[in-house]
């Protein structure tokens, strides 16, 4: 099984943990205090690696996202709407008459699965304005750590069933993947740069010019915040209960839009950003793992496996049914890379295609990277607001909104020419 060696190591952080092992150990003050403070480190962390997610890339215009990868955006949109509208609809008129659920709780899947257990830590000021903490991010890990172990495992067996199908066009085996991916070594040969120089060291330290790009964006996200909640009546309160990180993102975005603009774009390199948000995400993924309370989760088990169940169900159907009538070519390799990202984070996405399309030879990398530019902002920025919403109004307004989201999408691809003829879908199943 492929697993990323940041969730190996928060699971053994997880099951030595104080709250796992806490009644049989009595583990030094130090190792508590640590393991305490493991979410707030999550937190910052999470603001970091989503104030990095533009910075240094050439970003594209959503116009010509959409019109690169438009099935891929309208896919990646049933994805994550429907993650919302399966456990709601569980909410609303089944689990609700057997437990006594708050509102948001029908919105944990989408919050653990689309953004990954390192997204769903970010809802912890959401959720303590909503009177649901510990207990409600604990949930939100809890579904996003079942994500990401099943995008890796249900992935694996995903790609088998579409290699033995034929569908898989770029590779006649998942054994056949190569020593160094499976290993998770490079070749000495084979060496990659880390990134590109683009100042003198001598003047200003690469590294510290990005980190300075890194907090100069998560700083306008907490301004985005701050004047939101100053908004009067209902708009400050409903503000008030934010998180940060999707501001963060959007800060970052408008920062290299202006770098860019003003011709400064060039020292900004994306290869130095990406180790600096790779580094926070290992570190966020391995503090998120090791923040979670084990039996608190028990508590509320049954709902909550309910609830995954039907939101694995839901992106397991929805990748293998829509993808082949609305993917303009290698719709199988397409449809993993937005599969694994919807069920756990992008790093789960992107393993899953490398096991399929170890060089990248289809356009499958490609049109995610536009998919994603304008998947990130447009959905995690609604998504920061649904569980306060359900709050407000009821989780019964979420699976109307979600519903209503699906069926657009739906309309869309019809509309633009994105879904395939009967005709057409045998041609493309019969890979002609």
């Amino acid at each position: 099984m492929l697993l990323p060696s940041a969730a190996i190591g928060g699971l053994i952080a997880m099951a030595v943990s104080p709250y796992t092992l806490g009644g049989i150990i009595d583990f030094p003050e130090l190792i508590v205090q640590i393991y305490d403070n493991f979410q707030e480190i999550s937190i910052f962390l999470l603001n970091f690696v989503f104030a990095g997610m533009f910075i240094g890339r050439k970003i594209p215009s959503l116009k010509k996202s959409f019109k690169e990868a438009g099935p891929q955006i309208l896919l990646g949109q049933m994805l994550s709407w429907g993650q919302i509208l399966m456990p709601s609809l569980l909410v609303a008129f089944l689990l609700s008459r057997f437990y006594d659920l708050p509102e948001a709780f029908g919105t944990l899947v989408a919050v653990g699965f689309d953004g990954g257990a390192t997204v769903a830590v970010g809802y912890t000021s959401t959720f303590q304005e909503l009177g649901w903490y510990p207990e409600g991010i604990q949930l939100a890990i809890a579904a996003g750590v079942v994500g990401v172990l099943g995008g890796c495992m249900i992935g694996v067996s995903l790609i088998n069933w579409l290699v033995r199908r034929g569908y898989i066009q770029e590779a006649d085996d998942p054994n056949d993947l190569p020593d160094n991916v499976r290993r998770g070594l490079l070749d000495e040969e084979n060496f990659e740069r880390a990134g590109t120089i683009t100042v003198v060291p001598q003047s200003v330290e690469p590294i510290a010019l990005h980190l300075c790009l890194f907090g100069m964006a998560m700083l306008g996200g907490w301004v985005f915040v701050s004047l939101l909640e100053t908004l009067p009546g209902f708009l400050g309160t409903f503000f008030s209960f934010a998180p940060l990180f999707p501001f963060a993102m959007i800060s970052g975005m408008i920062l290299q839009i202006l770098l860019n603009k003003f011709n400064y774009g060039y020292l900004v390199d994306r290869g130095l950003a990406e180790r600096l948000s790779g580094l926070g995400l290992e570190f966020c993924i391995l503090s998120v793992f090791g923040s979670l309370n084990l039996p608190l989760i028990l508590q509320s088990s049954i709902p909550l496996g309910v609830i995954i169940i039907s939101g694995i169900v839901w992106s397991l159907a929805t990748a293998i049914y829509v993808a082949p009538r609305i993917m303009p070519d290698h719709w199988a390799e397409r449809m993993l890379v937005d599969y694994g990202q919807s069920m756990g984070n992008v790093p789960v996405g992107m393993m899953l295609l490398r096991v399929v399309d170890p060089q990248f030879k289809t356009p499958a990398l490609e049109t995610f990277s536009y998919k994603h530019t304008f998947h990130a902002p447009v959905f995690f920025s609604i998504l920061a607001f649904l569980p306060i919403l359900a709050s407000m109004v009821g989780i019964e307004v979420v699976a109307l909104i979600s519903f209503v989201a699906i069926v657009l999408c739906y309309l869309l691809a019809r509309l633009l020419g994105y879904w395939q003829s009967s005709e057409k879908l045998k041609d493309v199943l019969e890979n002609k």
